[in-house]
């Protein structure tokens, strides 16, 4: 179920800042995308709202572990690489993936994005853990940039029925191969007051979608390549 593999949508203003940012930072998220955690496809929508700015020859590659969304491929991107990758190359990996297998998605996002990795994650993720993977990775990987998102609720509490946000807030975390941005390096910044906006003029829409995806209601019926 949807429920079981922690099926989080990612607003739109969230997707349309970081493109735009990206843009602004002079390392436009353009050529072969990859998102291997696809879902119902709203990283890749959002995307396609302003295919001037983000690239208008935009070519999506999607995975998803659960066989119900439609998607290129239905692999565990946690456990083994997507085979195909050896073949294509990919520019950048786009997505927003379950929080407790984010690093090893991660790892193998690295290694096969020629250019960048971009992914929605929960703050906790800059968490330095006693045990564990996070104990040293982000350190040992520190990130190009940070994209700092407000407080949203995702989706209602599974013991209340209310929505609730998380405990903290999320951030796109972005790791630029090294030359992609010149002499600049790290960029760290909080999402503008337009972002606030839309995302408060969206909420009505998000919930109602995303209480008809839960009830399993709705299934998107087309290839979310072709939604953009």
């Amino acid at each position: 179920m949807i429920r079981g593999l922690e099926y989080y949508a990612t607003p739109e203003p969230f997707t349309t800042w970081l493109f735009a940012e990206m843009a602004h930072q002079g390392v436009p998220i353009v050529g072969r995308l990859f998102e291997p955690c696809v879902g119902d496809g709203a990283i890749i929508r959002a995307a396609g709202l302003r295919p001037m700015e983000f690239g208008v020859d935009n070519t999506w590659i999607t995975n998803d572990l659960d066989s119900r969304w439609l998607a290129d491929f239905h692999f565990d991107a946690a456990d083994a690489w997507l085979p195909h990758l050896a073949f294509d190359a990919i520019d950048w990996t786009v997505t927003n993936p379950p929080f407790t297998l984010a690093i090893q998605i991660l790892e193998r996002a690295l290694v096969h994005s020629r250019v960048g990795v971009a992914m929605h994650l929960r703050a906790s993720i800059h968490e330095v853990l006693k045990r564990g993977v996070r104990r040293h990775w982000m350190a040992d990987n520190l990130p190009t940039g940070i994209l700092w998102l407000p407080r949203f609720a995702y989706q209602r509490s599974p013991t209340t029925g209310k929505w609730t946000t998380d405990s903290v807030c999320a951030c796109w975390v972005i790791w630029v191969k090294p030359g992609a941005l010149g002499e600049r390096r790290q960029f760290f910044k909080y999402a503008p007051i337009s972002v606030i906006d839309q995302l408060d003029a969206l909420t009505p829409t998000y919930r109602r979608s995303m209480d008809a995806m839960m009830a399993g209601v709705v299934l998107p019926s087309v290839d979310p390549r072709l939604l953009t």
